[in-house]
């Protein structure tokens, strides 16, 4: 096997750690950038087979930096890695013949792995190919000179060809059809020497068109054009790479990618679920807290792959309390200065628990740090300002509205302004004042109920 060269980019460097250290188990050379502009310069210096690029990147996007590549490397299998927001987009960019595949985030190791060992191959195939077709072309250029001897090894090499090779005039009129393409398009199409061409193909470009058959899945087709000169006159020498079996794989891929997204989620409100049954005063916080984190991120922009992320960590924010004695949780008093400390433990205990799991957010940094403040008086490390994750901030403010929101025994439910006043005075103290603004924000929308649970 020849060295395999990959090229990854995103915006983000935990994603590049975790897919870099994911593969390097299977032998590939790695490349790493962090925009379309960073990844371009190393593709003038280093000779790459695939990129697996994210869509949602600043200045440039995923797809317009694979509109780049496709255009000054077309050799070059490429991958699109992104959220399930992009999924029409990204549609598009395949229709359009930009990219090769679609992987959905979060993603599954080995489906992930799998997916890019086959677009290796891909690409060698598609080399290969491509290399033979200069051959045939080079072949065809030198037809007049060549002796029978050569014309009918070359007739062998077409005719036992696999993929569908025609030849059309000037006026779309069918030359010569290999029989892979009579058995491919007899169906939908006559492609005998004689008959009118009427697949649509663009000259001298490759895109992909879907026959329907009858009785059977659609027929999807790569199609590549190219001008040749036969007989002193120009025409086109067409070929078609039947797609069909790879489009199945790749539908089969993508709903086991939708279950697991479910399976993922449904495995996250168990959990939710289980730390709340031990601590029933807090019954719903989880819920609450994911929701009003939700849409806080909505109203600062966040793609819907980052506001999944928010939604996930605001469930499970507080999972270190499965460590908590039971007994200590369901005090119906407040807790003395020892249970207070036992009761901190579980942003590191949730932290240690979490960063077991390689989720392409950062879950775990936001359970540790929900209870730092900027102003650095919170625990369990005294973190202040920047230093904090963006994530953790607004699941600090949500988490701290839906507990004042919320029945504890020692005190009831707190009133709206009550709530309010006290975002205000920790504006710029404990909590991030952008965010405490847009919490307040969502805070005065009418159809946002504090109480709801979903």
């Amino acid at each position: 096997m020849t060295d395999r060269t990959i090229l990854l980019v995103d915006d983000e460097p935990n994603i590049l750690k975790a897919l870099k250290r994911l593969l390097r188990r299977d032998g590939y050379t790695i490349h790493l950038a962090d925009s379309g502009a960073e990844a371009l310069k190393i593709l003038e210096v280093e000779p790459i087979n695939v990129i697996v690029s994210d869509h949602r990147m600043p200045v440039m996007t995923g797809i317009e930096f694979l509109a780049k590549v496709k255009e000054r490397y077309p050799d070059i299998t490429r991958i699109v890695l992104s959220g399930f927001s992009d999924l029409d987009t990204i549609t598009e960019a395949i229709n359009e013949g930009n990219i090769y595949k679609f992987l959905a985030k979060p993603w599954d190791d080995a489906q992930i792995r799998t997916t890019i060992k086959e677009a290796f191959e891909q690409n060698e195939l598609r080399l290969e190919n491509s290399r033979l077709t200069q051959e045939l072309k080079t072949i065809n250029t030198g037809l007049i000179q060549q002796n029978t001897e050569t014309s009918g090894l070359l007739e062998q090499v077409v005719n036992h060809n696999r993929d569908g090779i025609i030849v059309v005039d000037g006026s779309k009129k069918v030359m010569f059809s290999n029989p892979s393409a009579v058995t491919i398009l007899i169906e939908n199409y006559r492609v005998l020497a004689g008959d009118q061409f009427e697949l649509p193909f663009k000259e001298n470009q490759t895109f992909h068109q879907r026959l329907p058959r009858n009785n059977k899945e659609d027929l999807v087709l790569e199609i590549h054009s190219s001008t040749i000169m036969h007989e002193g006159e120009t025409a086109s020498l067409i070929s078609l790479h039947d797609l069909t079996d790879i489009e199945r794989v790749y539908q089969e891929k993508e709903n086991t990618e939708k279950q697991i997204k479910k399976a993922l989620l449904q495995t996250v409100n168990a959990i939710s679920i289980t730390v709340e049954k031990r601590d029933p005063n807090t019954a719903g916080h989880q819920s609450r807290v994911a929701r009003l984190a939700v849409a806080i991120g909505a109203k600062m922009g966040f793609d819907s792959d980052a506001l999944e992320g928010l939604k996930i960590a605001g469930l499970i924010h507080d999972i270190g309390k499965i460590y908590i004695p039971a007994e200590i949780l369901n005090r119906p008093g407040k807790v003395n200065e020892f249970e207070r400390l036992i009761l901190q433990e579980h942003t590191i205990v949730g932290h240690e628990i979490m960063a077991t799991v390689d989720f392409p957010w950062p879950i775990a940094d936001v359970v540790l740090q929900h209870h730092e403040n900027i102003d650095g008086s919170g625990y369990p490390h005294g973190l202040k300002g920047d230093e904090i994750k963006l994530e953790s901030k607004i699941v600090a403010v949500a988490d701290v509205v839906a507990a004042m929101s919320e029945y504890r025994p020692y005190r009831d439910i707190l009133p709206r302004d009550v709530i309010i006043a006290t975002l205000k005075k920790e504006r710029g103290i404990k909590f991030e004042p952008e965010i405490v603004d847009i919490c307040l924000e969502v805070l005065q929308d009418d159809l946002f109920d504090l109480q709801s649970k979903t």
